[in-house]
């Protein structure tokens, strides 16, 4: 009796989503947009429902509420470095070819699948479907539209229920946490069987994260930050006080493009001299006041979470990792 009338509850919830007028322009949209008919955007659509637990974790983002302090000693651990030295190795063959396919560094690669899924250990506890949907019919919601045609898309193409597939509170998938236009964008078939799977295939999710870093202008062998030692006012500020800072600048912002000279001028004494333009990141860590410089791959990093905190935590975890990995 319970099983029937659940069913019956699911039935007109989904008849009641298509009766909706911003659903019906949608899905003209989707298939003037795609290949897609009508009939199949509304076999995904009556399973799609509002997610409030995806909302309330939307706005409780650590990349904004979190201390740069908090934010990096919960992501830059020991268990995190030792786990990444280890899947690392266990997949050396896969990282090495594909830091010499894309030029982009191993330890970076891995830094970001570490933060983003923990090596492939959890790929999040909602579904791309609810959660997309859930911010498609927001107001100003064009991008997560999209996003919605991409998964319909993505799940044509590769046979996938998104119903079933398990993502993050923003609809990312796989081991490098995709959305579905950069799965469908980035993603390589690096094991070459015809499919970009990066939910199951190691191959094709370590080469998609290393593609994507590379199609958003990361340069071989250039270092992505640096710390440098200071000496003058800021030099022993907490978080509130680096906050209030007055510079002609926005300092802790990846949007910021500056020279060392600019930085110097305005109370930043250090030796080192750098022709291209940085973003500076001062940031009380512990009980020292630290000040990194992020050069161009700095910023392309930011290009996968536009969060100047997950920047440098990608940075310092991937240093850690290459720092061990040599041992």
């Amino acid at each position: 009796m319970m099983r029937l009338l659940l069913l019956f509850i699911s039935i007109n919830i989904s008849a009641e989503i298509l009766e909706r007028e911003d659903i019906k322009k949608f899905i003209g949209m989707a298939v003037e947009s795609s290949d897609l008919s009508r009939e199949e955007i509304i076999n995904y659509l009556k399973d799609a429902e509002s997610s409030k637990k995806a909302e309330q974790a939307r706005s409780n983002q650590p990349e904004v509420k979190a201390t740069w302090d908090d934010y990096l000693s919960k992501r830059v651990t020991t268990r995190r470095i030792d786990n990444g030295v280890m899947f690392l190795k266990e997949h050396i063959d896969i990282f090495e070819s594909a830091e010499k396919d894309y030029g982009v560094s191993k330890f970076y690669i891995a830094s970001i699948i570490g933060m983003e899924t923990n090596y492939g250990s959890y790929y999040g506890s909602y579904n791309p479907l609810d959660t997309i949907f859930t911010r498609a019919f927001e107001p100003n919601s064009s991008f997560w539209q999209k996003e919605l045609i991409q998964l319909f898309i993505l799940s044509k193409r590769y046979g996938l229920n998104p119903k079933k597939i398990k993502s993050s509170w923003s609809g990312a998938i796989g081991l490098g946490q995709f959305i579905p236009s950069s799965y469908n964008a980035y993603g390589v078939d690096y094991d070459l069987n015809g499919i970009v799977d990066l939910l199951g295939s190691k191959e094709d999710g370590i080469a998609s994260v290393a593609n994507y870093l590379q199609a958003n202008g990361w340069v071989k062998g250039r270092t992505a930050a640096i710390r440098v030692n200071f000496i003058g006012d800021y030099g022993n500020l907490d978080e509130d006080q680096i906050n209030k800072l007055d510079l002609p600048f926005e300092i802790n912002n990846f949007r910021t493009k500056i020279t060392t000279k600019e930085l110097k001028q305005n109370g930043f004494n250090f030796e080192e001299e750098y022709s291209t333009l940085i973003s500076p990141i001062l940031v009380k860590q512990k009980d020292l006041t630290k000040l990194y410089l992020g050069f161009d791959n700095f910023r392309v990093i930011t290009k996968y979470n536009r969060s100047s905190k997950y920047a440098l935590a990608v940075h310092q975890l991937a240093m850690e990792i290459s720092n061990k990995f040599y041992e």
